[in-house]
């Protein structure tokens, strides 16, 4: 239905030709490769790939190509990774009016950038907290309190990411200390409330897995 719904604007209110649609991003990709599209309205709530990480993966495909992210996610985590992004822009569904997906799919096409309110909320809230996550935590720790947050034991993370069950626990023990946490529920809690145990949906399982 929403799809339906983009699709009808871009025809009817931009007069753009739409040469795809998919429902997961293994098929958004495929035909983006096959269209080179201009423009891309991606959903990051996908069934198969974070849609961060496919943005990346757009841009690398073709530098010209304009991101427009539609997405109910408005934690800490995602809004940070969106900005870091290749993405020109972010229209949250939860509060928007579809005039405003209407304007930010027009700024974007212009080549200018358009994020709504909570995008720039988060970005000022990181900026002016002295103990936000991106002053204290490198990317690789980050990495590390996707899966720790999300309940993983230290040997399940050295599986995953192929380190010694050593250099896990050195490394929870140093984002620990640096968030002034002490315990794993509260690392877990902590990872939570700010989204990063939201990627652990896309992690592969393992082949005996039910």
């Amino acid at each position: 239905m929403f799809r339906d719904l983009l699709k009808k604007i871009c025809r009817d209110q931009f007069h753009l030709a739409v040469v795809g649609e998919a429902e997961d991003a293994a098929t958004g990709l495929a035909l983006c490769r096959k269209h080179k599209p201009d423009m891309v309205l991606l959903d990051l709530n996908l069934p198969d790939r974070d849609g961060i990480s496919i943005a990346d993966e757009l841009v690398a495909m073709d530098p010209d190509v304009r991101i427009l992210a539609l997405s109910s996610e408005c934690d800490d985590y995602t809004l940070y990774r969106v900005l870091n992004s290749g993405m020109h822009g972010y229209v949250d569904k939860n509060k928007q009016s579809i005039e405003v997906l209407k304007h930010a799919i027009d700024e974007v096409l212009r080549g200018r950038v358009f994020f709504t309110e909570v995008v720039q909320q988060v970005r000022q809230k990181l900026r002016m907290e002295p103990k936000a996550f991106p002053k204290l935590l490198t990317e690789r720790e980050q990495e590390l309190l996707a899966l720790l947050g999300g309940g993983l034991s230290n040997e399940e993370v050295a599986r995953e990411l192929r380190l010694s069950r050593y250099t896990v626990q050195l490394h929870r023990r140093n984002i620990m200390g640096k968030l002034g946490l002490h315990r794993t529920p509260d690392l877990i809690r902590y990872a939570v409330n700010k989204g990063f145990s939201k990627l652990n949906s896309f992690r592969e399982k393992p082949e005996d897995s039910p």
